[in-house]
């Protein structure tokens, strides 16, 4: 579970850079990591597993852990089972081992929003696919990747160069589609869907 080289790099430089993200610490075992959640009191734990028998521990261990904290779990195997328990946790993420550092910060970001995230690879496979009586159209889809980027209104209407009238407009048409309560609840549905990814 010891992250690789690239990715201790890269954890060492959220702890000292970035104001959004602070590395609680970090754990080589299962035992050690439920230890590490319950004196930290950890927001998330990203578990990078690396090799077959890490990914049959992390089996046995998901539940137990994922009752003290949201878990982004870095997978050789995109399992549906385990996709599914993180999905009943009410948050969590599951994406490839591979998964560049890019896609792991915005699935932390994602999670620590209340968000289920998922490798696009899944939506083939879930058990609960979501089904819209509309479909988006193209610029709707890009607005929904933008607000999954945590852009709001302005920031949203400036990069595609169109009014904030406009964007609220989007929003209200992809909200109706959706069926979603909220800008949050559209984009846990958009991407549990494989409508837009990470």
């Amino acid at each position: 579970m010891t992250p690789s080289p690239a990715r201790e790099k890269w954890l060492s430089k959220c702890a000292g850079g970035d104001p959004e993200i602070r590395v609680a610490g970090r754990a080589a075992t299962f035992p050690f990591l439920r230890s590490l959640m319950a004196e930290t009191a950890a927001d998330i734990s990203l578990i990078d597993v690396q090799s077959e028998a890490q990914y049959a521990t992390a089996r046995d261990w998901l539940h137990e852990l994922l009752d003290l904290t949201p878990i982004v779990l870095l997978s050789p195997k995109l399992d549906q089972s385990m996709f599914n328990e993180i999905r009943r946790a009410g948050s969590g993420g599951l994406l490839r081992s591979d998964a560049s550092l890019e896609q792991i910060v915005q699935a932390i970001r994602s999670v620590a929003a209340g968000l289920t995230v998922f490798d696009s690879a899944l939506a083939d496979q879930s058990t609960e696919p979501e089904s819209f009586t509309e479909q988006l159209t193209p610029r709707e889809i890009e607005v929904l990747r933008l607000l999954a980027d945590g852009l709001g209104n302005k920031d949203i209407a400036m990069k595609l160069d169109i009014s904030e009238h406009t964007i609220k407009f989007h929003i209200r048409s992809i909200l109706g589609k959706l069926g979603a309560a909220s800008r949050t609840d559209a984009v846990a549905r958009g991407l549990r869907s494989g409508l837009i990814e990470l």
